[in-house]
């Protein structure tokens, strides 16, 4: 009997309750794998947050409402 084999019999015995926690970890794995975003260093952050402020500084902003807007039209949403 193959692991998947395995896998698929003991999952089946399981409760619904169980299926859900199972599920839930396998995902976080699989988002942690297959993510296209990895972690930002402490540098990173500071430096990404530091041009934030200067465009700010310089009006370069957009109200929320705006860009919100704007995603929605670009994507169809």
């Amino acid at each position: 009997m193959s692991t998947l084999e395995q896998t698929v019999t003991m999952l089946e015995s399981l409760p619904e309750d169980d299926l859900k926690a199972i599920h839930d970890i396998t995902y976080r794995f699989y988002i942690r794998k297959h993510s296209p975003f990895k972690p930002l260093t402490k540098e990173q952050i500071l430096e990404d947050l530091a041009i934030s402020r200067q465009q700010i500084a310089n009006d370069e902003g957009k109200e929320l409402g705006e860009a919100i807007r704007e995603i929605e039209a670009k994507y169809g949403l």
